[in-house]
């Protein structure tokens, strides 16, 4: 009887505890996510790359119902910029912003997008992206694990700020040891006697402020998010290039998605691509208002000022870009030139 009792007491159990979960899994949220995506990104709060970042979040979670939940990693908290090609390449991050020309270490055609007035209207840029070039684009990262499921853009890049002397032409940077911003940034430094210097951007502040670089080149939205204003009392404005940030994916985690999720993500993304380009524009003006209020001498270049830069640096970056960038990259420049002339 008691070896009875108790089997009839277990299977009771058993049922009572079956019913329990059940009941716990009715009770379970209708809006309950039913995947969860990490969505990374390095440049600081504020920046254009940062206000994309949130809102890809918020429209994903809010297209989804709740049925998708993005945890974000901003400001380089799970990966830096150094290290995001990698890490979207081994799916750390699912979902990432980073710029193009990260992945520059592993194909030199994908520095294109730093050749100095290559293209200098964000508007028209993207809407190459949305044709060939940008087809071509994913076609050279998809060898390395990765999709672009939109287009973002950092601002306009190689402005400049040293602690010396105002920069108004190329000429100006002779003698100065400049933090570069990649490897044609680098070569067209050195042209003009300066001595390029690679600094991670996490240190370029302190190294100014020590006297181990007089200056450095990068971003307007750089100089001023990352306040390297702060111990550079001389700046440069350029509306030089406006450097690509292309929302990418792992492309192993995308194609295990299903295609009402891909394309859930892709009009999440593609709703703030619009927003990116004006914010860039706004952010490099109110930077160069920052700057002003902070006491620098901001120089925007003159008409015949920038017949210099334009001469110099664009002509010397795309020869140097063309040496090492082989096939796929006078495909890429071949693409910008047919949009450009209305072919594309």
């Amino acid at each position: 009887m008691n070896i009875s009792f108790t089997s009839r007491t277990l299977k009771a159990a058993a049922v009572s505890l079956a019913l329990t979960g059940a009941f716990a899994l009715a009770a379970k949220p209708a809006n309950a996510a039913d995947m969860k995506l990490r969505l990374a990104w390095y440049m600081p709060p504020g920046t254009a790359t940062a206000k994309q970042g949130e809102a890809i979040a918020k429209n994903i979670e809010s297209m989804s119902k709740g049925k998708i939940a993005v945890q974000t990693y901003a400001s380089g908290s799970l990966l830096k910029e150094s290290n995001m090609a990698d890490g979207l390449a081994n799916n750390t991050a699912n979902l990432g912003i980073m710029a193009m020309h990260w992945w520059s270490s592993k194909d030199p055609a994908l520095e294109w997008d730093t050749i100095p007035f290559l293209v200098d209207d964000a508007g028209k840029l993207l809407d190459d992206l949305h044709g060939k070039l940008g087809q071509d684009v994913n076609k050279a990262l998809n060898k390395y694990g990765v999709q672009i499921v939109g287009w973002g853009f950092y601002g306009y890049a190689k402005s400049y700020v040293n602690n010396q002397h105002p920069i108004k032409q190329p000429s100006d940077l002779k003698g100065l040891k400049m933090r570069s911003e990649g490897h044609l940034s680098a070569q067209f430094l050195k042209s003009e006697g300066a001595i390029p210097v690679a600094v991670d951007s996490s240190e370029v502040y302190t190294s100014l402020q020590r006297g181990t670089l007089n200056g450095a080149v990068s971003g307007l939205s750089s100089i001023i998010s990352r306040k390297w204003y702060e111990v550079g009392n001389y700046i440069t404005a350029i509306h030089y290039v406006p450097l690509i940030y292309p929302v990418q994916v792992n492309l192993h985690w995308w194609q295990g998605l299903t295609q009402d999720q891909r394309d859930l993500i892709l009009k999440a993304v593609a709703a703030t691509e619009k927003d990116a380009v004006s914010n860039i524009e706004a952010e490099f003006n109110n930077d160069i208002k920052i700057a002003e209020k902070n006491g620098n001498k901001v120089y925007r270049p003159t008409e015949a000022d920038l017949k210099a830069w334009k001469g110099k640096a664009g002509k010397l970056e795309r020869e140097s870009y063309l040496k090492n960038a082989g096939a796929e990259g006078k495909q890429f420049l071949d693409d910008i030139d047919a949009a450009n002339n209305g072919k594309s």
